[in-house]
């Protein structure tokens, strides 16, 4: 199975944190205005090069990759580090880094164990704080995979642009809709430098925006499914929607 592991990226061509880990098998998405800039740091060979006018917008740039690059499909976000994974929740110390070079063996595998499982979507958890590791449930099917890791198989949906910077929760909530299924791989999960690294969506996010577009995916699919605080007073408290799909299962 050859798998495509693509990375969007946006103004970060000096930041991109996951360079040494990914930069063997994984290709960088971005804007032909921003290509010789990107040269400084990555060869020809890592790159894919994109009309500036499709670019402007994750989503934009995310429904581009999904009309253009063949699937199995990998999404990373570029401001993720490395993938780490939990033997124990009990000890801190037993969260271990996946080594780079099995971690093309571990990507073929999940898009392998989301075949099996009849699942057109998989990803793993969303941060290596134990607090998210479950060590009695390895496997999740309802819960949502969010954009910094998401595999794709074929399938008819793309993003949508009225969500804005909660286009991620959408895909999940879209595919659950229809498939009533997707696969995150719990004791695995990406190390991210989210936060305030300048470029990627953090050159245009803001409170105003950030609470329009918390605001639209509710109106889409209702507060029963997914909300976020009503009078929120920090950025932080608009990042993580809380879903509960009327799906039963782990």
């Amino acid at each position: 199975m050859k798998i495509n592991v693509v990375i969007p990226t946006y103004k970060r061509w000096d930041a991109l944190v996951g360079l040494a880990y990914f930069g063997k098998f994984a290709k960088w998405v971005l804007p032909e205005s921003q290509k010789d800039k990107y040269l400084k740091v990555l060869t020809p060979r890592q790159m894919i090069v994109i009309p500036d006018e499709d670019d402007g917008s994750i989503v934009k740039k995310r429904n581009w990759i999904l009309k253009n690059v063949k699937r199995p499909l990998l999404m990373i976000d570029d401001d993720v580090k490395s993938i780490w994974y939990w033997e124990d929740r009990h000890d801190e110390y037993l969260r271990r880094l996946l080594p780079k070079d099995v971690a093309p063996l571990f990507i073929q595998r999940g898009f392998e164990l989301a075949k099996e499982w009849g699942c057109v979507f998989w990803g793993i958890a969303q941060n290596t704080d134990d607090r998210v590791y479950l060590d009695f449930k390895p496997f999740s099917l309802v819960n949502a995979i969010l954009g910094p890791f998401q595999g794709h198989f074929d399938h008819d949906f793309l993003f949508d642009a009225r969500m804005g910077t909660k286009e991620d929760y959408d895909m999940s909530l879209q595919i659950l809709n229809k498939h009533k299924k997707i696969l995150r791989i719990n004791k695995f999960a990406y190390e991210c430098v989210h936060g305030d690294n300048k470029g990627g969506i953090v050159s245009f996010r803001t409170m105003k925006k950030e609470i329009e577009w918390c605001r639209a995916i509710e109106r889409k699919w209702g507060r029963k499914i997914i909300k976020y605080p009503l009078r929120p007073t920090k950025m932080v408290h608009l990042l993580n929607g809380r879903i509960d799909v009327p799906i039963r299962g782990v």
